[in-house]
């Protein structure tokens, strides 16, 4: 444990997750919902709300639930984001509370950020976002006071869209000596804006990504205009350029394959159990947060990673964090 007010501070998009059925993405296709991920206007998703004869809401948004995790898991956890002062607003901040996140929330008058997703029951989902008040979050929120009572802060990647806000924070978090983590989101993220965070690099980071967002990362470190072959490739590469220092970290999340750590020019591995999923909506995030909850206590890389992996199953078994925290108490005990 440390000294700090806070363990973690997590700055990101303040969303309510919506989990509805589709069969046969009916109901998607009939309001132009056609891709696999799109936007939409917060009207028109409210609108589609009413369409839905039941859904589930959980609060969202990554780093969102990273702090409601690591609040589940003992950690002293902070959020920083921007909500509406609407029902969703108020669901958002309740359900985060129960979790013992401590919560700094800008109150905005667009509605609250919402995040739709409709399963065909086959396992295909749809996914209608509207981030809504969650976007009115800037760098003038955040003081250098929030950084400096934090062991820790962890950026979302899809905040990397707003280079101002997310230098701030990094700016702070250097001058403070603080560690700062990063999950990359997308393989879109990755490639059009990690020039923007090589400065950071080898100050105290870590970056969170999938396969694909390891690759897509590798791509664009190596500025050359080829896909890479594999995985081994970019781990490879990562090692290189992490010899002999201990930053950046890079932390990639396998799902049933475990997860695969590279630091000091060392690759160190998790297993995982494979599993048929019910939900994969938050396992990454459940991931992130027993990972640094166990990283500032020192763990090991590889244990850290073991029990990133054995928080996403737990996950794996719900709607988003929609969890029982009695079995994220026992990760820790």
């Amino acid at each position: 444990m440390t000294g700090k007010e806070l363990e973690i501070l997590c700055i990101g998009n303040a969303l309510v997750d919506i989990f509805a059925r589709d069969e046969g993405h009916l109901l998607s296709s009939r309001h132009g919902i056609k891709l696999p991920v799109q936007h939409l206007e917060i009207e028109r998703l409210r609108e589609l709300l009413q369409a839905l004869p039941e859904y589930t809401l959980v609060s969202g948004g990554g780093t969102a639930n990273v702090a409601k995790i690591a609040g589940f898991l003992g950690t002293r956890v902070g959020f920083i984001g921007s909500i509406g002062c609407d029902e969703f607003g108020k669901l958002f901040e309740k359900s985060l509370s129960e979790a013992g996140v401590e919560l700094n929330l800008r109150k905005s008058p667009s509605p609250t950020g919402l995040c739709l997703y409709l399963n065909d029951g086959e396992g295909k989902i749809r996914i209608a976002a509207s981030p809504s008040a969650s976007f009115k979050l800037s760098e003038n929120d955040i003081s250098e006071e929030d950084i400096k009572k934090t062991s820790l802060v962890l950026i979302d990647g899809f905040m990397l869209s707003r280079p101002p806000l997310v230098h701030h924070v990094l700016n702070l978090a250097r001058r403070n000596g603080i560690t700062a983590a990063i999950d990359l989101s997308s393989p879109d993220i990755a490639r059009e804006y990690i020039y923007g965070l090589l400065y950071f690099a080898r100050h105290k980071l870590i970056f969170f990504m999938n396969e694909e967002e390891a690759g897509a990362l590798y791509e664009s470190l190596k500025a050359e205009n080829i896909i890479p072959e594999g995985l081994n490739d970019a781990l490879s590469f990562f090692q290189s350029i992490t010899h002999e220092t201990q930053f950046p970290i890079f932390v990639v999340k396998l799902g049933s394959k475990g997860a695969k750590i590279v630091a000091g020019g060392n690759l160190f591995c998790a297993e995982a159990q494979a599993i048929v999923s019910k939900e994969t909506t938050g396992a990454g995030d459940a991931f992130c947060a027993a990972f640094l909850a166990a990283w500032l206590q020192k763990k090991p890389l590889a244990e850290c990673a073991a029990m990133g992996n054995k928080a996403a199953r737990i996950i794996l078994d719900v709607k988003g964090t929609l969890v029982d925290k009695e079995q994220l108490k026992t990760l820790f005990h």
